[in-house]
């Protein structure tokens, strides 16, 4: 078509004239008659070479080979071997094709008036009971009690059989001895309806040691003490968690290493930094650094890009014709 446009110019036809006759627009003839080099391009933000090879280098080490995704991510930015997001390391996994994945947990309704607390400036003490068998036969249950919205683990308590209001109660006083003076003053206690949770010597003790009344989930509701929920769970699915239990020492072990464990832990919750950290005032010192790194590598991968874009201008561009 651009071959029998140029004969009809070369006959005296005027150049709107020919692109009308074949219902061709004038400035698409121009274009098609005069193409320009076609060069592919590139993401500036891509991360470079080293920093995939620092990420797949995480993936062999023997700390971090259990770990989730999210682990990496803050090694990544503790180390300054490598600044990238969860979704980055997803993808150079999947390309090097290494068995990762990124599990995401869909969010639980959660109860709104226990929300509403903490919008307004409490914390939150949550406790509940689980019960761990034992290979010789005696049930062990588990009181954790949780402090929010720092999700710190402050204790882990324990009973034989079956959880009175005396070891509700022990738990909470070993609990709140950790528990620091500013929190105390604006400290609620949330839990479900369950029958210690509900004793009146429980309300009565907790009501003298916080000063405000417990606060109650909704009755047939888990999901309103969602957090505990979620807590006593990973106790028992953990990855470093005991696939059996011989005695009840054995238990109580891995109560004492899990609240270790699940505080020095990033939490998606807390923007994966833990709970530890949370408590301490750290956290936003953290996020703020983390957003500085992402921010210094995105100009060193735009300075690299900039670089190989010059590099290639040198070189003798190669013209690929567009076709018509």
């Amino acid at each position: 078509m651009v071959k029998a446009i140029e004969e009809a110019i070369g006959v005296g036809i005027s150049q709107a004239e020919a692109c009308k006759i074949v219902s061709l627009n004038p400035r698409k003839f121009r274009r098609w008659a005069n193409p320009k080099a076609h060069r592919q391009r590139t993401s500036w933000n891509k991360i470079l070479p080293q920093e995939r090879q620092a990420i797949l280098s995480t993936a062999y080490d023997e700390k971090l080979a259990d770990k989730p995704l999210s682990h990496l991510m803050v090694h990544g930015h503790t180390s300054g071997n490598f600044i990238a997001s969860i979704s980055t390391i997803s993808r150079v996994f999947k390309a090097a094709a290494i068995p990762r994945e990124v599990k995401v947990r869909r969010k639980s309704a959660s109860y709104v008036d226990a929300h509403d607390l903490l919008d307004a400036g409490f914390s939150l003490l949550c406790y509940d009971g689980s019960l761990f068998d034992t290979d010789s036969g005696v049930i062990v249950w588990a009181i954790p009690v949780l402090l929010l919205p720092q999700r710190v683990l402050l204790h882990v308590g324990h009973s034989l059989g079956g959880v009175s209001s005396r070891d509700l109660t022990n738990a909470v006083d070993e609990a709140l001895v950790s528990t620091p003076q500013y929190i105390l003053d604006l400290l609620i206690a949330h839990s479900d309806r369950g029958s210690a949770m509900k004793a009146n010597k429980t309300k009565e003790h907790i009501r003298s040691l916080l000063g405000f009344p417990v606060h109650y989930g909704r009755p047939n509701t888990p999901d309103d003490v969602g957090w505990i929920e979620a807590l006593v769970k990973t106790m028992k699915y953990h990855r470093d968690s005991p696939s059996h239990f011989p005695m009840v020492d054995d238990v109580l072990q891995w109560f004492k290493k899990f609240q270790d464990i699940y505080n020095n832990d990033p939490h998606s919750s807390l923007n994966y930094v833990t709970p530890l950290q949370a408590l301490s005032g750290e956290m936003e010192a953290i996020l703020c650094q983390r957003k500085q790194n992402y921010l210094d590598v995105r100009r060193k991968r735009l300075y690299n890009y900039h670089v190989n874009k010059q590099l290639l201008c040198k070189q003798e561009p190669e013209v690929v014709l567009l076709s018509t």
